[in-house]
């Protein structure tokens, strides 16, 4: 081979040698340097379990059953707020609870269930009270503000309002009527039952829209 070739081959031949190291190189690099993404096999489910209790907390909600308000009026039965009265059949259920149970778990059972139906009677009446004194003075401020303002048109506009409002709050007073109505009523007829029967509690009062309890 003439010596100008020869030069020629080897210059080739080292430039071939050097790129496949390069090229070797830049792999065994590429390879020794990746991470290996982790897998950590608790993860997932430790998040997921987060994730369902985090909606679980957002999203549930107490869903108020026939079994609560069993367990709110205890052992006796509830009040009837349509139809007839069950005054007799509280009465009933109450002198066979004391049949086998202790003059002291009677009262507590016979408080309970009175509890929960005074309670409601007296929001009843805080309520109607409340609305009545609120009209009043929305009329009152109304009045004041038409004579003030000499405007016929804002005048009629708050007083369609105030008629409206006022229909309103009278159903609701009326809901209110009723529910007062039949819880004293109740109340008088059992515990006048139960004083029938040797059992007579002080504290079994009932509630009145004057504020005056009646013994």
């Amino acid at each position: 081979m003439r010596p100008g070739l020869s030069k020629v081959w080897c210059l080739l031949s080292g430039a071939i040698v050097l790129a496949c190291c390069l090229q070797g190189f830049s792999q065994n690099q590429q390879a020794g340097t990746s991470i290996p993404p982790t897998s950590d096999p608790d993860a997932s489910p430790a998040q997921a379990a987060r994730d369902k209790k985090s909606q679980k907390t957002a999203h549930s909600k107490k869903v108020i059953t026939d079994e609560d308000m069993e367990a709110s009026a205890g052992p006796l039965p509830r009040l009837r707020m349509d139809g007839a009265e069950n005054g007799d059949e509280v009465v009933a259920a109450i002198t066979s609870f004391r049949m086998t149970h202790t003059a002291e778990q009677t009262e507590n059972a016979v408080r309970t269930w009175y509890d929960r139906y005074d309670q409601m009677l007296a929001a009843a009446i805080k309520e109607n009270l409340e609305t009545k004194t609120l009209r009043e003075a929305n009329y009152s401020n109304g009045y004041e503000l038409c004579q003030q303002s000499q405007d016929y048109e804002q005048c009629q506009s708050r007083q369609m309002a105030e008629a409206r409002g006022a229909r309103s709050d009278q159903i609701q007073i009326a809901k209110n009527n009723n529910l007062e109505v039949r819880i004293q009523h109740a109340f008088m007829k059992v515990r006048n039952g139960l004083a029938s029967k040797g059992m007579r509690y002080d504290w079994f009062k009932v509630r009145t829209t004057n504020g005056i309890d009646l013994f």
